[in-house]
């Protein structure tokens, strides 16, 4: 689908968005909702600690279109974090997560341990930072799609739920030096991450900076507060073999439940299909886009809809030409998704609901439905969450359908499910 399409659909989905977008009275402004970069959850005020610490037991089944159409899982995960001054003007912040994992498919899965972030930071004055060491590093206004988040290639070791928060908090971060300059209405961060290897690491307990860091890379980002209910970012990375991108987001309440965001990058690179044959294509003019609308309601429910394109993916008849390219062609290229998270379609529509509290106190439900606008198959995922003190339970459920020749109904594993039980410690 060509970019005035997708422009067209984004209009129509903001549009249809903005209809339910009149608030209440008395609502309280909620202007963290313009955050542009760095979405990851933060921790609850009771957990308002130098460290965090959980460990997480987890059972589920998998049915598989292949050969193993019915397996079962067991994960067992301990989780860490510590941030806290070491010293005047200097931070310490300390990030890992072990996964061990077990099934009994015909691909075995493999325990996991992925050191999300281990750097130091040094606030030289009140308005200059410099971080260095591995740093999670995000930028992106939109939600379920981050065309500007171009640290995320190779950071996903161990996927334990499809949701983008999560996903964006528990890959692993970056070798970088950085530094901020902070001003009244804005900043600007400059962020150079070195060659530290050339191919993946998959051992238990690898830096994996082969995959973090496989060439030198820079990015300049330029952040603006125009108002109290507008705020952007002006993004340029390029590196070693990469051709120099622009990005832009922006995010603005338009009323005090409701925001507004776009994110957009342009640039020349390879195609999807390129990556994924490894094919030697010359490289061409890139957009990513999208863009949607955020509204919460008086009983704690999120709604998020977002529009997403990507001219790097296959439209539709190249998607239905890609087995005579080659037989496995179709799976190599859904194969990339969780190195590259890319989007793997040209144009998506992305549904995210979170509602608190829902019916009883401490009780939280969330869900996704993203579907493909070019062979109309959808991905959907569902999560129901208790809190206690010091314990959560947690049941999802995951689904990829449509037709057999379609996208998603391509992916191998269709339907999954989990129970996790966490303890903090």
């Amino acid at each position: 689908m060509r970019l005035n399409t997708f422009l067209l659909q984004l209009t129509l989905v903001v549009a249809a968005s903005a209809q339910a977008a009149e608030p209440p009275d008395g609502l309280p402004d909620d202007l963290d909702a313009l955050s542009l970069a760095d979405k990851a959850p933060t921790a609850a005020p009771e957990a308002a600690k130098s460290w965090r610490v959980f460990v997480e037991g987890a059972a589920g089944r998998i049915r598989d279109g292949g050969t193993d159409p019915n397996f079962e899982t067991k994960r067992g995960s301990l989780d860490l974090r510590f941030d806290a001054t070491v010293a005047p003007g200097l931070r310490a912040v300390f990030s890992d997560r072990l996964d061990l994992l077990h099934n009994n498919g015909a691909t075995r899965a493999h325990d996991v341990n992925t050191l999300r972030e281990a750097y130091l930071s040094w606030a030289r004055t009140d308005d200059q930072i410099i971080d260095v060491g591995r740093v999670n590093v995000r930028h992106g206004a939109a939600y379920g799609y981050n065309p500007t988040d171009w640290f995320k290639e190779g950071a996903l070791r161990s996927i334990v739920s499809p949701d983008p928060n999560v996903l964006r908090e528990n890959r692993q971060g970056t070798v970088v030096l950085q530094g901020q300059q902070l001003w009244s209405s804005g900043s600007l961060t400059a962020t150079y991450s070195p060659r530290l290897g050339r191919e993946p690491n998959p051992g238990t307990f690898s830096l994996n900076v082969g995959a973090t860091n496989p060439r030198n890379r820079w990015l300049l980002a330029g952040s603006t507060k125009f108002s109290d209910k507008l705020n952007s970012e002006l993004l340029l990375y390029g590196g070693d073999d990469t051709r120099t991108q622009i990005g832009l987001n922006i995010s603005g309440l338009l009323t005090n439940s409701a925001v507004v965001f776009g994110e957009f990058s342009a640039g020349k690179g390879r195609s999807l299909v390129a990556q994924a044959m490894q094919l030697n294509q010359a490289q061409r003019h890139q957009e990513r886009a999208a863009v949607g609308l955020t509204y919460t309601t008086p009983l704690n429910l999120s709604l998020t809809a977002e529009a997403q394109y990507n001219s790097a993916a296959p439209d539709r008849s190249q998607w239905k030409a890609l087995p005579g390219l080659d037989p496995s062609a179709r799976l190599r290229l859904l194969g990339t998704q969780p190195t590259l998270q890319d989007l793997p379609v040209r144009n998506a529509l992305f549904f995210y609901a979170n509602w608190k509290d829902l019916l009883v106190r401490r009780f939280d439900l969330s869900a996704f439905l993203r579907r493909d606008s070019e062979t109309h198959s959808r991905h959907q995922w569902i999560e129901a969450r208790y809190h206690w003190d010091s314990a959560e339970l947690a049941l999802q459920w995951q689904l990829y359908s449509g037709n057999r020749d379609s996208v998603f109904g391509g992916v191998p594993q269709r339907r999954a499910i989990e129970l996790a039980l966490r303890f903090f410690l």
